[in-house]
């Protein structure tokens, strides 16, 4: 385990803070898909507000990180970070952030939910947003559900903040400008060395060493980023992703050899402009290698002499 990471742009805690995550299973919807949609959200425990929350078709290792990156970046880092024993919370990879960030990361015990403090957001959640869930039939449906529901339950009235005497309701009110120790987005991409940052292009592609993956392109000019974990390659556009890739890497752990399989992820973000007919129909990848162009040597003088200053013509009329 790696000691705490002294970076640059962060200061000492000013507050201590304990937080909770999880993972909740949405397995009624209207997608055209048996499988379930997942929600993964990071909760303060002594305001109730909910710090980040992610809508994802997976429920890997690059999706946590994407949601906790997402609350780090906001609200500094927790003094303490509860969960269950589930492998993406205690991930090597994620234990390197919690040791680098000075986190104490525990565990609740088993059969014991009720230790972690997001299971009653979820129990909210069942009761605030299921039935919406349940009416969806689109994934851009879907995270209009979870955003309306992020934001009425942060800005709502509360129940264990019914006898606060300052008047704070609502847990967004209770967390007010609370932070802990701020980091700059800069020091969190070297901590978070999964995650590198691509502009998209205006066909929807992120260029990654000498490949090109598609992204979206209805997000043409915006920052998106590129999380490569082990053998998965993901784009992603703040907290969602728009594309996972299987790879294989070169030797060097570093050069993507070839792209074994792929998924495009339905987003909020489908470009307004359709292809045109004819484009439609030509053959497109969603994944394209970039050719180096090959540079010619220069080929070395016979003379091996340098070459003058001005030509026969140029000398006489000086």
């Amino acid at each position: 385990m790696m000691g705490p990471l002294q970076l640059a742009n962060c200061g000492l805690p000013t507050l201590d803070m304990v937080w909770s995550v999880d993972i909740r299973y949405i397995e009624e919807h209207g997608l055209p898909t048996d499988k379930p949609a997942y929600v993964i959200a990071v909760l303060d425990n002594y305001s109730r507000a909910m710090l980040a929350s992610l809508l994802s078709p997976r429920q890997d290792l690059t999706a946590y990180l994407v949601v906790l990156r997402a609350a780090i970046e906001r609200y500094g880092a927790p003094e303490v970070l509860v969960s269950d024993s589930g492998a993406v919370f205690l991930a090597n990879q994620a234990r390197r952030i919690y040791a680098a960030l000075g986190i104490d990361k525990r565990e609740i015990e088993r059969g014991q939910p009720w230790q972690n403090y997001i299971e009653a957001n979820f129990g909210t959640m069942r009761r605030m947003a299921d039935y919406h869930f349940a009416q969806a039939t689109s994934w851009a449906a879907l995270h209009a559900v979870h955003t309306r529901f992020f934001h009425d339950y942060n800005t709502q009235a509360h129940w264990a903040h019914r006898d606060r005497p300052d008047g704070r309701r609502s847990p967004a009110a209770v967390l007010g400008n609370l932070r802990t120790a701020w980091c700059d987005p800069a020091d969190l991409d070297r901590l978070f060395r999964v995650r590198v940052a691509r502009r998209v292009d205006a066909s929807g592609y992120v260029r990654y060493v000498h490949w090109k993956l598609y992204g979206e392109r209805g997000l043409a000019g915006a920052q998106a980023a590129v999380w490569v974990l082990g053998e998965t390659v993901t784009v992603a556009y703040g907290t969602e992703a728009l594309a996972q890739y299987e790879v294989t890497f070169e030797p060097d752990a570093r050069h993507i050899r070839a792209v074994t399989e792929m998924c495009l992820f339905e987003t909020r973000h489908p470009s307004p402009q359709p292809y045109l007919d004819e484009l439609a129909e030509t053959e497109w990848h969603a994944a394209r290698r970039v050719e180096r162009p090959v540079r010619q040597p220069r080929r070395p003088r016979a003379d091996g002499g340098q070459l003058p200053l001005f030509d026969d013509t140029q000398a006489a009329v000086g």
